[in-house]
C-alpha cells in the first residue's frame, strides 16, 4: 500500500508517496547484495570513482530540484537546503579522490553494509554514508529515515544513473524498528553505518555484538554548550548563538543547547538575544523571508511543547 508523504509545514500538501518495502524485500535486497559483493569489490578503483565524480556532478546539476525537495519534505530553509546539497558533493569527491591516491584501494571489502541515515541531514548524511561504503568496495542496504524518504529515492536514482549497479545500492524505505531492525541482525549484513540517537545506536551495538566482531559506526546524540567570557563581542556572541541554536530549527547534532555566559556581560548578552530572536521569522521555507522552518513532525512538536512546559512548570522564563 502506498503511503502519502506530506510536509511538515503545511500537512495538506501532499508531496508525493513511496512504497514501503517489507522483510521478504529486505531477504531479497541482502541476498542481492551478497550476490554483487565479489564483482564490486573486484572493480577497479579508479572506475568507482570516476561514478561518484559522476554523482557529484549529478547532484549540482540537480541542485534545484533537489533543494526544492528539501524545502519541500524536510522544511529546510533554502540556505540550508543548497549547503547540503555541496556537502553531499563533496563527499562523493572526497571519496573519489581517495579513492585515485590510493588511500582505499587494497583495503578488503567488508562486504553488504547497511547504512541508516537520519531526517536532519536527509541527503547529506545519507550521501555520505553510502560513498563512503561504496567506494570502499561495499554494496550498500540504504534504509533512510521515515520522514525523508523522497530525498533519499532521489539520492539513490542519481547513484544509480552515475554508474553504481542497482544490485551495489538498494534504498529500503519502511519502519526503522521493522526494516533497520532486520538489517542489523540479518548474518549476511557486514557492517553498520548509523547516525541517529543514542538509545538507537546502544540496540544496534547490543544486536551486532551478540553476532560476533561486526563492524559499528556510530554518530549519536549530543548536548552542545557555549562558553562566553567578558572577553567576547556580545554582538557577535548573538550572531553566533542564533547560527547554531535555530538553523535547521536546532535539529541538528550540532545545535547549540546551552549557553553559558559570564555574569559580568550576561544582562547585556541576553537582552540583545531577547531582541534578535523576536527579529527571527518562522513559518514554511518555501518563503525567502523565513529564517525557521518547521520542525520534523507532530511527534517532534508533542516533545518540544512537552519540554516547554516542564520548563515553565519549574519557573524557568520561556521565550517563543
Amino acid at each position: 500500500v502506498r503511503v502519502e508523504v506530506r510536509s511538515p509545514a503545511r500537512t495538506e500538501e501532499l508531496i508525493g508517496h513511496y512504497l514501503p518495502a517489507s522483510r521478504a524485500d529486505v531477504d531479497a535486497a541482502v541476498a542481492a547484495a551478497v550476490s554483487a559483493a565479489p564483482g564490486w569489490a573486484a572493480t577497479p578503483a579508479a572506475a568507482r570513482a570516476l561514478c561518484l565524480d559522476r554523482a557529484a556532478m549529478a547532484l549540482e546539476a540537480q541542485s534545484h530540484a533537489l533543494v526544492a525537495l528539501l524545502v519541500r519534505e524536510a522544511g529546510k530553509t533554502f540556505a540550508a537546503g543548497l549547503d547540503e546539497v555541496r556537502e553531499a558533493a563533496d563527499f562523493c569527491r572526497y571519496y573519489a579522490a581517495r579513492l585515485r591516491a590510493g588511500d582505499i584501494d587494497g583495503a578488503t571489502p567488508l562486504g553488504p553494509v547497511a547504512a541508516i541515515s537520519p531526517w536532519n541531514f536527509p541527503l547529506a548524511i545519507f550521501v555520505g554514508q553510502v560513498v563512503a561504503a561504496l567506494a570502499a568496495g561495499n554494496p550498500v542496504l540504504a534504509k533512510p529515515a521515515a520522514q525523508t524518504y523522497l530525498i533519499a529515492d532521489r539520492a539513490v536514482s542519481l547513484l544509480h544513473e552515475a554508474g553504481i549497479p542497482r544490485n551495489v545500492l538498494q534504498c529500503l524505505p519502511g519502519p526503522g524498528g521493522t526494516l533497520g531492525g532486520a538489517l542489523v541482525a540479518d548474518p549476511r549484513v557486514a557492517g553498520v553505518l548509523f547516525t541517529g540517537s543514542t538509545e538507537v545506536a546502544t540496540l544496534i551495538h547490543r544486536c551486532l555484538a551478540a553476532r560476533g566482531d561486526i563492524p559499528l559506526i556510530a554518530e549519536t546524540g549530543g548536548l552542545n554548550a557555549m562558553i562566553v567570557d567578558s572577553t567576547a563581542l556580545p554582538e557577535q556572541v548573538v550572531a553566533d548563538v542564533l547560527a547554531s541554536a535555530f538553523d535547521s530549527a536546532g535539529q541538528r547534532c550540532s545545535a547549540l543547547r546551552l549557553l553559558c555566559v559570564q555574569d559580568e556581560i550576561a544582562e547585556r548578552v541576553l537582552e540583545l538575544l531577547d531582541g534578535a530572536m523576536a527579529e527571527l521569522r518562522l513559518g514554511p521555507t518555501d518563503d525567502f523571508a523565513v529564517d525557521i522552518g518547521p520542525v520534523i513532525d507532530h511527534p517532534a512538536r508533542l516533545q518540544l511543547d512537552a519540554y516547554v512546559d516542564a520548563m515553565r512548570g519549574n519557573r524557568h522564563r520561556v521565550l517563543t
